[in-house]
């Protein structure tokens, strides 16, 4: 039972927050021009891009200064604190900006973003900037990019490879690669472009257009490590928890929390189901391999850890859009954390790996599908993987995942979220082979 106090506490402190959010949409902040031209995850279309912009100095706001406090403030500062063994750049050299750089050598891939710096026309330092928000790393990706480095005749001294993402996580082993760990340095959006772009905005108080653009960014970044609300109404909530008496409560309240997760869950999948019913699509609930699976059993496990190797196995709904060449293509929609659809192919052993060579023009066709495409490199799936407009990460929840707890909402995803699948089924079935 919950004591009157602690009742009104909570109250108390979800009034601050509702007159803080009342004062946000006052200041009318969720206007920004990048979150409307841009999904905020899109790695180069959007940040790369933005970032190149700021850091070269022929740009057209032709501001030096920008990159400067890069290198004074991200890069050597890194260099200063991390296992990176190199000489501390020196911010007076004017380096080159290029973004999405292609090497000579295709096997070593496209940098997100490339600094060159001479001195009288010498060869002085490559940066290299790997930029992820959402994408896994890419096999030997920055192993690669040491080896093109040095290709392009840079001594290992001169060639600087640097890591972005959002929280300052160190690269995988996997997109290591043959690096070693002295060899690169690791930066975060959080901290470290946050903070450079505070400094950058402090130098162009004298031009409203660019601190304005600038501050827009800051916002857009701030979304995508979830610096978005207030330092104080946070500080507030740690406080209230602070007391020995309020933690345990909340604690016991966390424990129910899983069990709410399963039910809405479970009320997505029912409701998409019935959803595809009334448009007679008739879906069906499948493991990863498309094979029939238990919606209960599946959504016990996610949580549970049960599955493959001790991992909730991979799961969702399929639905045969056509056959061609004794080949089913299915519409696949499945739970990853994060909710997505895709087009893949099964024939009498199952789901295939990736599509066989009489199909490949239908795979062409389905690529060029006017679709928002994430992981391409997924053979299994023709075209990529498609995220619904509101992304819901349903182990980890976020704002979106709170927004479907109440029914109406969730229907409304529903109907978008399953409009959007429907669009893709009927484009895929206007495809002629």
């Amino acid at each position: 039972m919950l004591s009157n106090s602690f009742k009104q506490n909570i109250l108390a402190l979800q009034k601050k927050e509702q007159e803080f959010q009342q004062k946000h949409d006052k200041s009318k902040l969720d206007f920004n021009i990048f979150t409307i031209l841009r999904k905020t995850g899109e790695e180069v279309g959007l940040h790369s891009r933005f970032l190149a912009e700021l850091l070269n100095p022929n740009a057209s706001h032709k501001i030096s200064d920008f990159q400067k406090l890069f290198i004074e403030a991200v890069l050597n500062n890194a260099i200063a604190t991390q296992e990176w063994d190199r000489e501390k750049l020196d911010s007076k050299v004017v380096y080159s900006c290029e973004v999405e750089y292609k090497f000579h050598h295709s096997n070593h891939g496209i940098a997100d973003i490339i600094f060159e710096g001479k001195d009288n026309e010498i060869k002085k330092n490559v940066i290299i900037i790997e930029n992820k928000i959402y994408a896994p790393d890419q096999k030997n990706q920055l192993g690669r990019y040491y080896r093109a480095c040095q290709e392009m005749g840079y001594d290992d001294k001169n060639i600087y490879i640097v890591y972005l993402n959002r929280f300052g996580d160190d690269v995988s082993h996997y997109g290591k690669g043959s690096i070693n760990n002295e060899d690169y340095g690791v930066i975060s959006y959080k901290e470290d472009i946050f903070n450079f772009l505070t400094l950058c905005k402090q130098k162009v108080v004298d031009y409203p257009h660019i601190e304005q653009t600038i501050e827009q960014y800051i916002n857009t970044v701030a979304r995508i490590t979830g610096q978005t609300r207030n330092a104080k109404m946070k500080q507030e909530y740690v406080d209230f928890l602070a007391d020995d008496n309020n933690l345990k409560t909340v604690y016991e309240l966390s424990q129910n929390f899983e069990t709410v997760q399963k039910n809405i869950q479970n009320e997505m999948w029912n409701s998409l189901l019935a959803y595809f019913n009334k448009k007679n699509l008739n879906f069906t609930f499948c493991d990863n391999q498309l094979s029939p699976y238990s919606q209960e059993k599946a959504v016990k496990q996610y949580f549970s850890g049960g599955g493959t190797k001790g991992k909730a196995k991979a799961y969702g709904l399929c639905y045969k859009i056509t056959e061609k060449n004794n080949v089913g293509v299915y519409c696949y929609i499945e739970l990853n954390h994060r909710l997505y659809y895709s087009i893949t192919l099964v024939d009498k052993d199952g789901r295939l790996s990736e599509c066989p060579s009489n199909m490949q023009s239908f795979e062409a066709a389905v690529e060029k599908l006017p679709k928002n495409w994430k992981y391409q490199n997924k053979k299994q799936n023709l075209g990529g993987q498609v995220y619904p407009p509101r992304s819901i990460n349903f182990k980890n929840p976020d704002d979106n995942f709170f927004d479907i707890i109440n029914e109406e909402s969730r229907e409304e995803w529903v109907t978008e979220t399953a409009n959007g699948i429907i669009q893709m089924i009927d484009d895929v079935k206007s495809i002629h082979m």
